[in-house]
């Protein structure tokens, strides 16, 4: 694990500012939760109670439920004499949470309604002029990162059981932290895979097949995976 770190003045790429959110527990959980998924707030970062609460406006309380729920979902922890701080990313540790998503996404066919494809097309046609349009924006992190959200948001909205929608969304933003590792190193053929999996998800919900989308979803992960695989030895 490396040294904590202090909020203020993370990574390369600021944090948003906080008055983007309702200061509301959800909203600083998402927020909080993006930081450290996206890595502006890396391994090791000390998630300090009170800087937190100035920063979001709102007492200790919501902050310590947040930094709990965070703790619960593996992307914190607490160290004894130093506080919360960001959990380090393993690519090991986290490939039976690449393989269980794998499983998911095999299952999305049965508990997707084919009633609900229209609207999930119509948000994921909108972002195939934005995905396309990052091979001429080298390196735009953010909106690589924010047009992978809405993807998942929108394949996430059509799962009807609400166990499976929150697993399948846990488990997303586990294994995003170790994708973004790599992805300096990977950046045209991540654009290009998005570009395709976005077309190739359009194409299954013009159909309303669901079993599709989720086999769509499921190769996708797994071609993420063996590009990951690649930079690690051992």
């Amino acid at each position: 694990m490396g040294r904590a770190v202090k909020l203020k003045g993370q990574g390369s790429r600021p944090a948003p500012r906080a008055s983007a959110v309702r200061n509301q527990t959800p909203d600083i959980y998402t927020t909080v939760r993006d930081r450290i998924c996206s890595l502006r707030y890396p391994p090791g970062t000390l998630l300090g109670e009170t800087l937190l609460a100035e920063e979001f406006e709102v007492s200790r309380t919501p902050i310590r439920q947040v930094l709990q729920r965070l703790e619960y979902e593996g992307l914190v922890e607490t160290k004894n004499g130093v506080g919360t701080i960001v959990s380090g990313v393993d690519f090991r540790e986290y490939r039976d949470t690449y393989n269980f998503r794998l499983r998911l996404s095999e299952m999305l066919g049965d508990f997707c309604s084919p009633t609900d494809a229209p609207k999930a097309l119509e948000r994921i046609e909108q972002l195939v002029p934005r995905a396309a349009a990052l091979s001429a924006s080298p390196h735009n992190f953010d909106e690589f990162w924010s047009i992978l959200h809405e993807l998942h948001f929108s394949v996430n909205e059509l799962i009807r059981n609400k166990e499976l929608r929150q697993t399948h969304d846990r488990c997303y933003f586990q294994a995003s932290r170790v994708w973004y590792n790599f992805v300096t190193d990977l950046w045209d053929e991540e654009v290009e895979y998005l570009n395709h999996e976005l077309e190739e998800c359009c194409r299954a919900l013009r159909a309303a097949d669901m079993r599709a989308l989720g086999l769509v979803q499921r190769n996708y992960i797994s071609f993420g995976l063996a590009r990951i695989a690649r930079f690690i030895t051992g």
